[in-house]
């Protein structure tokens, strides 16, 4: 043990005397002695301005300048010279031959310009501009020597002493905010005091610099930080500094501070990237305490940055109690191409005996993967899976409350395929869907699908394409898959079967009984052709004839016989291609009628108009009986002693199913309102006076009628309603379905667990002929959702009831998606800010808008099913969430539910998140129940999140226009 701590220890020390050679290489780069190393570049920064403007026609040299100084620090070439000048006048020591214009000088000042002839000099005061190639520079004055090439600046002091004009120098994309700066734009070296500069991202404060024609500058005196204040909340403070654009920043020996206030941290060197370049480091744990696990330290690891296509973050988990956790996160872009992130979770629950001896081990798999659509092919993935339990043993409540209440997930990995010059397009899909509750899970794979765009035919030979033979289309749509599941079910017969002990249900695992799934796979296809056409009828009406052609294509098909000896029907399965056919027809008729009063009178001055519209809408569909026949995918067979028979489908449970078996003549009908007030606006200051109020968003009926059935004709009568109240505040939704038909009761008791035991029959007999109304309601769904924000945010609800009248949009400007700001002034963003933006798309709960100071979300669902005499189930769910401002910097977010069948509070989160401007601290609890803990992560604040803005749009349309 002993020799392997001094083996760690040396191997240690070895790597840090390493690096302190390669910073140390790096920092002998730095001039010890600015004035020696640079004397033969520049000298002149302590040239100083006039007090007083210079009069020039007594003046053979310059006052504000040494020019004999300056022979030695500038070399110069006549090709170079900014515009051809006498040099007769000039000192000896000045004249030079002539050479060509590089580039024109623009220049202005708002309060004088003087110009020297003789020394060719330029002197702007007041708010001076410069613009010379690419350079731009703005000051309370400047000036600009032809003959040396230099551009000289300083600020000047008003009455109070303040500092005004302080120069401010742009190249390119290197902007610097300095107190004096003098640069030679022919050696592109320049000399600084008192700089702020940005470098992708990061800010550098400085007294001294120099800069060279690398762009490479050496700061002494120098911060560094991410902040962008003039005085910033926290710094890595070093005597000297080294900043080589686009790659790094070599430092000697530096002390973190926050504010004024120095840390113990002193290091001897230092080497920085520059933040647009993604590189390797050490990730920093949470730290908290559970109330199974114990206390922790979480998600602590490393970042790799492979390449600038793709990185990976490695984290771990321990806690106190013996459990720990391993997370692997990678993103990956290849720009124009394609992006994507996987990542994969892994957890080991280890409990004491007082806790039951549990020991688990949960893993939790997601993938997402988007490629730009470019060409004709494309591919895509969201995966979402993994074991039953790892949201009940892992604690996602502080990290994704969403995720922690939510149990069913579904996972797609598609590929598309469009045959260029044709009609047809091909999809292979990969889809899983996972319910944890349950613990049943579904695979199709592979599910392909080959469709036929929607064809015209005989449109080319109509130059009228409203004729309803132009408008006569077909497509086609073919879908072959395999489906496994875990719920195993070779059965659902209500007669005896020979050997029922194999046909029963149950639930497996899905991967450890994979044989099993395996073995009870599904495999087939099924065929789709609908024909179509429209044709105006009576003017007011659209007529909408139609025909489907649907086959079914298996691998296998049931075989029923009865065993007089078993007294049961026997199923076998023969192998083998199986098909099976079926057509319908039909028709449908649909128009929209509108309606609208307006009052008059004193109460025509509070609502001026009431709109009805409704959308009524009538179909007949028509199908023939195919039980019967030789091809029949039905057949009639014996299922008792006493001879009953009964009609089998040789499809029963199969994966589409089996052809429509008896004969269809249904007539269809449905009925959509809406109804609408326009009312006087008090609060109006466009000059209109009115808004509108939906009493009604949908108000809608349907059912059908079978001609062609023995019996129970009407179908079940279905009623849905959407509304809202307070200016979209409030919203309502009501949905139900009844039975026009009555129930017999034939026998009641009480079993011995106490629950009531009906047994009942359904009959022939309309309830509304005995007065009974239009039958038994049999499910009702109703939801209130109430969303409330300050007024002041109103233009800012996002009513999710209504996606045609709104969208919201958190990203950059970017192909497919909405054209909006993308808040950085419509300026392409580099790959980290777009990183950055994803990941916030990806994950919006992370993102907090200290702008709207409350916010409260409830929503309460009640849903009540009765069939007959049965006693009615009642359920009911009540979520709430919201957040509090403080402070205008801090936030309280809280997130929880109540559960009224088990009578106590669901998953709760309560969150504290504080903006330090350049930091961020998240303090996350759960109070009580199975994860109970705490977080607290304090983090530096990218300086694109400081920028970043909710952009939300909403448009309306008055319906009076």
């Amino acid at each position: 043990m002993r020799r392997n701590v001094f083996l760690v220890v040396f191997v240690c020390i070895c790597v840090i005397f390493h690096a302190y050679d390669v910073a140390a290489q790096q920092a002998e780069k730095f001039p010890e002695n600015p004035s020696k190393s640079w004397s033969d570049s520049l000298r002149s920064v302590n040239a100083e301005f006039p007090k007083n403007k210079p009069d020039t026609a007594r003046s053979d040299e310059p006052p504000w300048t040494n020019y004999n100084d300056l022979d030695s620090l500038f070399s110069a070439n006549d090709s170079s010279r900014i515009f051809k000048s006498d040099t007769t006048f000039l000192p000896s020591n000045r004249r030079r031959s002539s050479g060509d214009i590089e580039t024109t000088i623009n220049y202005n000042a708002e309060d004088s310009i003087f110009f020297d002839l003789n020394h060719q000099s330029l002197l702007l005061y007041g708010q001076a501009h410069i613009d010379y190639g690419a350079i731009t520079l703005d000051a309370s004055q400047t000036i600009v020597d032809m003959y040396q090439k230099t551009i000289n600046s300083i600020f000047t002091t008003d009455s109070t002493g303040r500092k005004i004009g302080k120069p401010v120098f742009s190249e390119g994309q290197d902007v610097y905010e300095t107190e004096k700066i003098i640069y030679n734009y022919e050696t592109k070296r320049a000399q600084i005091r008192g700089v702020v500069t940005e470098q992708d991202g990061a800010f550098m404060h400085g007294n001294n610099v120099r800069k060279n024609e690398k762009n490479e500058m050496f700061i002494r005196s120098a911060k560094y930080t991410t902040c962008n204040h003039a005085e910033p909340h926290f710094f890595i403070e070093s005597d000297k500094l080294k900043v080589i654009p686009g790659n790094k920043i070599v430092s000697g020996p530096f002390n973190l501070r926050f504010g004024e206030i120095p840390t113990p941290l002193w290091f001897p060197f230092g080497m920085f990237p520059q933040p647009k370049q993604r590189v390797s480091g050490i990730i920093f744990p949470q730290y908290g305490e559970e109330r199974n696990r114990g206390f922790f330290l979480r998600d602590g690891g490393y970042y790799w940055a492979l390449s600038e296509y793709i990185d990976l973050r490695l984290t771990g988990s321990v806690y106190s109690r013996g459990s720990t956790g391993l997370n692997a996160t990678s993103n990956y872009r290849k720009r124009y191409k394609f992006s994507g992130n996987w990542n994969f979770s892994y957890n080991q629950l280890v409990l004491d005996e007082t806790e039951g001896g549990t020991n688990t081990q949960d893993f939790w798999v997601r993938w997402n993967h988007r490629q730009e659509s470019r060409g004709t092919s494309n591919f895509s993935a969201a995966v979402s899976m993994g074991t039953n339990t790892f949201n009940q043993n892992t604690n996602v409540v502080a990290q994704d409350f969403n995720r922690s209440i939510n149990s069913q997930f579904t996972s797609n990995v598609t590929y598309s395929k469009r045959f260029q010059g044709t009609p047809f397009n091909l999809t292979l899909n990969a889809r899983q869907n996972q319910n944890l509750q349950t613990g049943i899970a579904k695979l199709n794979a592979p599910e392909m699908t080959l469709n036929t765009s929607r064809v015209f035919p005989f449109q080319k030979f109509f130059k009228n394409n409203n004729n309803p033979v132009a408008k006569l289309n077909f497509s086609h749509n073919f879908v072959a898959k395999t489906e496994l599941t875990n719920s195993i079910t070779n059965g659902n017969f209500n007669f005896d079967v020979v050997g029922e002990e194999d046909f029963v249900s149950d639930t497996v695992d899905f991967w450890s009984d994979f044989d099993q799934v395996l073995s009870n796979a599904q495999v087939g296809g099924r065929h789709q052709i609908p024909i179509s056409t429209s044709i105006p009828l009576l003017k007011f009406f659209t007529l909408n004839p139609n025909f489907n052609f649907q086959e079914v294509w298996y691998l296998s098909e049931l075989d029923y016989q009865w065993d007089p000896t078993a007294e049961a029907v026997r199923v076998d399965t023969i192998n083998g291609f199986s098909r099976a056919g079926s057509w319908s027809s039909g028709a449908s008729v649909n128009t929209i009628i509108y309606g609208t009063y307006f009052f008059k009178g004193k109460f025509g001055e509070t609502v001026q108009a009431v709109r009805h519209v409704m959308t009524p809408a009538v179909s007949f569909s028509y199908s023939p009986d195919f039980s019967q026949g030789e091809n029949s995918a039905y057949s009639y067979v014996q299922r008792n002693t006493e001879g009953d028979s009964i009609r089998l489908s040789k499809y029963q449970g199969f994966l589409f199913g089996s052809p429509t078996g008896s004969a269809n003549r249904s007539l269809g009908f449905s009925l959509q309102n809406k109804l609408e007030l326009k009312v006087v606006d008090k609060e109006d200051t466009t000059g209109v006076g009115f808004k509108k109020v939906k009493v009604f968003d949908n108000l809608s009926l349907s059912s059908g009628y079978n001609f062609a059935a023995d019996s129970f004709k009407l179908g079940d009568i279905r009623f849905n309603t959407r509304t809202s109240f307070f200016e979209n505040k409030l919203s309502v939704n009501l949905n139900g379905t009844i039975n026009p038909y009555q129930y017999e009761l034939i026998s009641e008791n009480i079993n011995s667990r106490g629950k009531r035991i009906v047994t009942q029959r359904e009959i022939d007999r309309l309830s509304i002929l005995d007065g009974n109304g239009l039958g038994q309601l049999n499910q009702i769904t109703a939801s209130f959702n109430l969303n409330l924000k300050p007024k002041s945010q109103q233009g800012r609800n996002n009513d999710q009831d209504q996606q045609n009248d709104q969208n919201s949009d958190l990203s950059r400007t970017d192909p497919g998606q909405n054209n909006f700001d993308n808040g950085f002034g419509g300026e392409e963003l580099n790959d980290i800010q777009q990183a950055e933006l994803e990941y916030i798309e990806q994950n919006p709960e992370e993102y907090v808008d200290f702008s709207i100071p409350w916010s409260l979300r409830m929503g309460y669902t009640i849903n009540s099913r009765r069939n007959g005499f049965e006693t009615p189930t009642l359920r009911q769910t009540f979520t709430f969430s919201g957040d509090l401002s403080l402070t205008p910097k801090t936030k309280v977010t809280f997130n929880s539910g109540f559960d009224f069948d088990q009578q106590r509070f669901t998953n709760t989160r309560i969150g504290i998140n504080r903006d330090l401007h350049c930091w961020s601290l998240n303090f996350n609890w759960v109070p009580f129940g199975a994860f109970q803990s705490f977080s607290l992560v304090i983090r530096p604040k990218s300086a694109i999140l400081q920028d970043l803005k909710l952009q939300k749009r909403r448009s309306f349309q008055d319906f009076f226009q």
